[in-house]
């Protein structure tokens, strides 16, 4: 009989080393070692490496809590939840989203897992126009105040990636929403 696949404990394991090997270097021979799983079965399930990781990157991203956010009657309370969630979601897997949003135009063979940031994109949209339909935000792109509802967060986690030292203090979200709001709450 053979063995049964621990998919979540592969897919894991395949983001994590995209995350920190980039695209070209990511190996199916390190990530079935790092599974615990044998890379003929990598490829008798998945065809390539761009399938696997593809795959991989789509169902971590589905599952994470940026992906869950719902909207509620608390403005204040949603976009906190939103900007906890976004952070708790990099922390987890901020690295590998950077890396394939630095190397999908280079690989378009990643185009597929570009696709998968987009649901939770557009959730987190979703919940910022409920709350304009509602008169608690302003008009505007809800994509567009999304961008900048999550922008602080986004540019720390870059110049951490780059191993730069970001001056100031922690990340905070309720600071984060206080400053959105002064900026972006209906009039």
């Amino acid at each position: 009989m053979p063995k049964r696949i621990d998919e979540d404990e592969l897919f894991r394991a395949a983001v994590t080393v995209f995350a920190e090997s980039g695209y070209r270097a990511t190996t199916t021979q390190e990530i079935a070692k790092r599974a615990g799983v044998n890379e003929v079965t990598l490829f008798r399930r998945y065809g390539d490496k761009a399938s696997l990781i593809n795959a991989a990157l789509t169902r971590v991203l589905a599952d994470t809590s940026f992906a869950r956010v719902e909207t509620t009657d608390d403005v204040r309370a949603d976009l906190i939840t939103l900007v906890r969630a976004y952070a708790q979601t990099v922390q987890t897997y901020g690295g590998a989203v950077m890396t394939l949003l630095t190397e999908a135009s280079r690989h378009p063979e990643l185009r597929e897992a570009m696709a998968a940031l987009m649901p939770n994109l557009l959730n987190a949209a979703r919940l910022v126009e409920a709350h304009q339909d509602s008169g608690h935000l302003a008009e505007g792109d809800p994509m567009q105040k999304v961008v900048m509802l999550i922008a602080p967060q986004l540019v720390s986690s870059l110049w951490a990636r780059a191993g730069a030292a970001v001056p100031g203090p922690e990340f905070d979200p309720d600071a984060v929403v206080a400053a959105f709001l002064n900026g972006h709450r209906a009039g």
